[in-house]
């Protein structure tokens, strides 16, 4: 599979658990459910294979630990900030993560991107801020969230690099998926921890529906692992970058189907102008 399928299909599955994420009312913890879903289906048949690689390359197994704590602590600061912002607003945050990424790769691993490629990220980024700071009643309470979601997106960018790292120690996308799945038992069990300490309970005091469950166990780590299974060829800025496409179409659906009218045409006119962003992202990684 070609990177550039790899990250159209997992845009698509990342619409398919986003929007299911908001349809959930906040008490389910939908990502305590769905990585865990995730886990039980795929932990079985992954991990055994990916004992060998990890005992004899030692980079993978640190970049298994780092990525899972690094999305550990993505997942609480993501739970943190919704309490104080609506997930629409706060999720875009969140992933404005490429401009880091790209810091990043440029600092660790000496990668050098065009001047258009800085370019479409930046306006990739921008336009996701438009979406988060859509009306003042959600501007308001994103401040308040600001914190959790820029922590949020910090992680985001410490476990690309990470993910970057394993990626050409991953030739399939079994591996893949093997590293996303070890990853997040890491995740899972911090977010367990935490929920016990916070609410003095081991799971969520209430459970979304089979029908979600089952979508947003097959979606939430397969995108995941796809593009990772991308990042085999594509710096990781254009990868994480091309991925969020799927915020973009979750933001045109939330307004057409789900009725999501409030400040629309202020996220209407951020999914475009970061669809811009990763146009210019787009044509720049298709010449590398």
């Amino acid at each position: 599979m070609s990177a550039f399928a790899a990250l159209a299909l997992a845009v698509l599955m990342h619409v398919a658990w986003n929007l299911l994420a908001r349809r959930t009312t906040a008490a389910a913890h939908f990502l305590w459910w769905a990585v865990g879903a995730h886990i039980l289906l795929f932990a079985p048949w992954t991990l055994p294979a990916l004992a060998g690689p990890i005992a004899a390359d030692p980079v993978l197994g640190a970049a298994v630990l780092v990525t899972g704590l690094a999305n550990g602590v993505y997942f609480i600061a993501l739970r943190h900030a919704y309490r104080l912002a609506p997930a629409g607003a706060v999720y875009p945050l969140a992933r404005s993560a490429p401009l880091l990424v790209a810091v990043g790769e440029t600092l660790v691993f000496g990668r050098e991107l065009p001047l258009a490629a800085w370019a479409g990220v930046m306006l990739s980024v921008f336009g996701l801020w438009l979406i988060a700071f859509d009306t003042r009643a959600h501007a308001n309470g994103v401040r308040r969230a600001l914190p959790f979601a820029a922590l949020a997106a910090a992680m985001t960018s410490v476990y690309s690099l990470s993910d970057k790292l394993a990626a050409p120690r991953l030739p399939h996308l079994d591996d893949a998926l093997a590293f996303v799945t070890a990853t997040y038992l890491i995740a899972w069990a911090m977010l367990s921890v935490e929920m016990k300490w916070r609410e003095d309970r081991w799971r969520p005091a209430a459970q979304p529906n089979k029908r979600t469950l089952l979508i947003g166990g097959l979606t939430v780590g397969v995108a995941y692992a796809l593009v990772i299974h991308a990042m085999r060829v594509l710096p990781a800025a254009y990868a994480v970058t091309l991925a969020n496409g799927g915020i973009l179409l979750t933001v045109v659906l939330g307004v057409v189907w789900l009725g999501e009218h409030q400040g629309w045409r202020r996220r209407l006119a951020g999914a475009a102008t970061s669809a811009v962003g990763m146009a210019i992202v787009g044509i720049v990684a298709h010449g590398t």
